[in-house]
Parts: C-alpha cells; structure tokens; sequence
C-alpha cells in the first residue's frame, strides 16, 4: 500500500511539472526508500504509478508483485518451525525497538536464542533479486539517506554514500524494508538491520539535521481530515488507531521542525481514503484505486498550498519530465 500511495503521490507533483528527483536531500524510510532509491537511481517520478496500474515493469517489489502466486513466500515447511519463526518475530519488534528482554541475555545467548527462535516469517529474496536488476550496487547519489534500524540496539541508522564501499547501496535499501518480525534481518558489516518505521515512520529530522529549509512530507501512515468523512466514521477506526502511534512521532518531529524555522508540507492520505487503505497495510490492495486517490488527493492539497516554499524548492520542467 506505502509503495502505492507514494506513487499517486509523486504522479500528481509530476502532473504539476515538479520534479522530487531534483530535491537537494532525499531521505526514505521503510517503503519510502524504496522509492527514494529509484528517485534517487534516475527513475521518472511516475514510475511507481505506473507499475501500481500494472503498465510498467519498471519496478516489481515482491510485496506487491501482483502475480497470481502468493503475495509472500513463508520461510517455515512445518509447523513447529513456523511457531518458533512466530516467537522469533515478537522478540525481533521488541529488540528493533530497543525493547530486547535484557534478562535473558545472561541465561541466553542472543546467538543461541536467534538460533532457536529464528528472525522473519517471510522470504525477502525475491525483492533483493529485482533490486539487484534495477538499481545500481554503487550510491548513485550524495545527499540520499537511506533510514534503517539496528536490530539489536534499536537505534536508527541512516546510511548513505559516505559509509564507504563496505555499504552496499542495495543492502541498505533491503535493509530499509525488511519490516522487523515479518521479514529477516539484513547483515550489513558485522550488523543486523531492519525497517526503521518503528522508530520513525518518516525520520523528517533528518532532513531538519541536514540543514533543509523547506521539506515535503510524504505520509501514507498519516491521516488528514477531509469534507466527506469524519473521525466519527467507525469504518475508519481501524486505520486510525493503527495510525496513533506514527502520528504522534510525526507531530513531535513536526513541531521541532517548525520550531527551528523550517517549512513543512505534509502529504497523507484523506479519511476517505483509509477506507480503501483499511487497518492492515500488508494485505493485497486495489494498488490502482489507492494511487489514483493519492495523486486526486494530492493535486488539491498541493492547490491549496501553492506557493508554498516545499513546492517552489522543486525544479519546475516539463509535464510528465524525467528525473
């Protein structure tokens, strides 16, 4: 669904001849660096609209491949594997939040523990295959910043071109995307690491941190009130609640960037549009119907903040330009 909204996000500044591409920092977090690293790899801004319509295979992820095989591939063959893989995932959310159960680590090992209760329910090879094929293994880019976690401590850790050659630019978007529990660990050096979301679904102060004066927010895990549902909607409880968490980190990391004098323009999804997002992001999507409303959405939320200085940072090009 992320992948998705990013796309009718990023269709609709393409309509306006705004080019994300151009921006002088990039940074992206779980889905959204997945799509900062295409941006940032020289892919046109509407490729992921593209492929949410199934026209493009410029970009097929295996979490919305669209195929008529399973959505995701499960590393267990027999029960028992897949109730230890289950307690295996409890403790990876808990440790990629900085909650590791400290006392157990003198009765176990954490390598003796990972060993029994292994890290991941799903393959993430597929995904690493089709990155390996569409992105370059070099950083193509400076002033990109990719957000991951560090399984073990919880720490978020955004790499980028100036980590050297020992961090592979793939690596590190694998990494940016391998939900903690749901997907395995990426080894990067002598680490481990994970999808950051759960530390910041947007890491927008990384973005204040690299001195951005103006910064356009993407949001698929906000919410924003809109004219034709209302909080009171029980159909939208679902979505909502999953959202109180992320939202509440948002308007901290929001309030300290207007606080500092930087202008923030957040785009995220209406309320109409959680119903068609609902509770469980993971789930098969209408990926079509999700993109077109972003980028419906988006083009009035951008009218009305024309001028607005996240916008007029944008390089102004052609209609439909490639980055």
């Amino acid at each position: 669904m992320g992948i998705s909204y990013h796309g009718g996000v990023l269709k609709a500044l393409d309509l306006l001849g705004l080019t994300p591409g151009t921006s002088d920092v990039i940074v992206g977090t779980s889905a959204g660096a997945l799509v900062a690293a295409y941006l940032g790899a020289g892919y046109p801004a509407d490729a992921f609209f593209e492929y949410s319509h199934g026209r493009r295979d410029a970009v097929t992820p295996s979490a919305e491949s669209g195929s008529d095989g399973p959505l995701f591939t499960p590393m267990w063959k027999s029960r028992p594997e897949l109730m230890r893989r289950a307690v295996g995932s409890v403790v990876a959310v808990a440790s990629a939040s900085g909650h590791w159960p400290s006392a157990l680590d003198g009765r176990l090992p954490r390598a003796r523990l990972e060993a029994l209760f292994p890290f991941g329910m799903y393959s993430i090879e597929d995904t690493k295959n089709r990155l390996e094929q569409d992105l370059p293994d070099a950083w193509p880019r400076d002033d990109l910043l990719i957000c991951t976690a560090d399984l073990r401590s919880g720490q978020r850790r955004a790499f980028n071109s100036s980590d050297g050659p020992g961090v592979s630019f793939i690596d590190a978007v694998l990494a940016s995307v391998a939900i903690p529990g749901f997907f395995p660990p990426v080894a990067i050096g002598e680490r481990c690491y994970v999808d950051s979301g759960i530390v910041s679904a947007t890491s927008l102060d990384l973005a204040v941190a690299a001195g951005c004066e103006a910064i356009l927010c993407i949001v698929p895990l906000g919410y924003r009130p809109d004219e034709v549902v209302t909080k009171r909607d029980p159909k939208v409880w679902p979505a909502m609640i999953l959202r109180t968490y992320f939202t509440r980190l948002l308007d901290r990391a929001l309030e300290d960037a207007r606080a500092r004098g930087v202008q923030v323009l957040v785009v995220e999804p209406s309320l109409a549009e959680l119903k068609a997002h609902g509770a469980n992001s993971m789930r098969a999507h209408d990926y079509a119907g999700v993109a077109e409303a972003a980028c419906e959405g988006t083009l009035k939320l951008l009218e009305e903040h024309d001028g607005h200085p996240a916008l007029a940072g944008l390089q102004r090009s052609a209609l439909n330009a490639e980055v």
